[in-house]
C-alpha cells in the first residue's frame, strides 16, 4: 500500500476534518497506524483514527480494525487567578472491524467492504445509535 496520507471526513455539521498521518509501527505482530485531527487547540482533545492490521492467523483470517476516538474536554474551575488547562472528560468511540479469509476472492473482499460501508451509511444504523436504542 502507499504511504500514509491525510484522511478527510465530515463531522455531523458537514465540516470537513483532516486527520494527518502520525506514523505506523509494528507491535506484537500487528501493524498499527495513527492519524490525528489537530484542529482543537489542546492536544488532549485531538480526535484520532487508528488502524490495526493483523496478518493471516492460524484460522486463515486476516483482520483490519479501525477506531475513531473523539474526546470531549472539560474545564476545571480554579479558585484563584490560575486557570488550569482543559482535561479529557470522556471519549466517544467508533470501531469497525473486517475479517477476511485468506481464500476470499477479490469480489468477496469488495462485497464485504461495500456491505460495511453501506450499512454504516444506512438510516437504520444512524437512527439506532442516535436514539441509543437496540433493535429489540
Amino acid at each position: 500500500m502507499s504511504a500514509q496520507a491525510n484522511i478527510v471526513i465530515n463531522n455531523a455539521a458537514a465540516v470537513a476534518k483532516t486527520y494527518a498521518p502520525k506514523g505506523a509501527k509494528s507491535i506484537e505482530g500487528k501493524d498499527i497506524a495513527l492519524w490525528r485531527d489537530q484542529s482543537p487547540t489542546n492536544a488532549v482533545g485531538f480526535p484520532t483514527i487508528t488502524e490495526q492490521h493483523t496478518p493471516v492467523n492460524s484460522n486463515g483470517m486476516e483482520k483490519f480494525r479501525y477506531v475513531i476516538d473523539v474526546p470531549t474536554l472539560e474545564q476545571a474551575s480554579s479558585g484563584g487567578s490560575f486557570v488550569p488547562p482543559p482535561t479529557k472528560a470522556y471519549s466517544s468511540i467508533g470501531v469497525v472491524e473486517v475479517w477476511i479469509h485468506q481464500r476470499a476472492s477479490t469480489t468477496e473482499v469488495n462485497d464485504i467492504v461495500a456491505y460495511v460501508k453501506n450499512f454504516v451509511a444506512n438510516a437504520y444504523f444512524a437512527a439506532a445509535v442516535q436514539a441509543r436504542e437496540a433493535a429489540w
